[in-house]
């Protein structure tokens, strides 16, 4: 005799809906002659992007803005979570990644105040050869960032 109950027929479990679920997108590119792979996902509550030219993620970042209530004007908090802390271009690149999804989400203009509740948080995963570093390779990284995340979340 078994103390487990026999389990629920399949259509009777919960299933989690479409809205729940994360969005996924990637592409791959040749930046500067090195195989770059971007990966994009949108949960619910923030944004994940994973930019790699060696195949894995080697750094982990936080990125949040917050807006005063004084005034409106934004801050953005970037926090290394995992991986190289001393590193200020991908502190760099978190933030622009950011401020791009916020002047999308913003459609360019002011929202107000409260409307940063539109922008989910970014985690960012990252890895770059020494190759992938310059300000060319850079602009080009966020661009593709910004192009993939239009295409998940178009403009309201």
């Amino acid at each position: 005799m078994t103390m487990l109950a026999p389990s629920a027929p399949e259509a009777s479990r919960p299933q989690p809906s479409p809205q729940s679920l994360p969005v996924n997108i990637s592409k791959s590119q040749n930046i500067n002659g090195i195989h770059t792979d971007i990966l994009l996902q949108c949960f619910s509550d923030r944004t994940f992007v994973v930019i790699t030219q060696v195949g894995k993620v080697g750094n982990l970042l936080s990125c949040s803005i917050e807006e005063s209530e004084i005034d409106g004007s934004k801050t953005y908090n970037v926090s290394t979570l995992l991986g190289k802390r001393d590193d200020a271009l991908l502190e760099l690149c978190a933030r622009k990644v950011a401020e791009n999804i916020y002047a999308h989400e913003m459609g360019q203009s002011v929202g107000g105040i409260g409307a940063l509740s539109l922008v989910p948080p970014l985690l960012l995963g990252i890895t770059l050869k020494e190759g992938g570093r310059d300000t060319a390779a850079f602009k080009e990284m966020i661009n593709l960032v910004l192009e993939l995340y239009v295409q998940i979340r178009p403009r309201r």
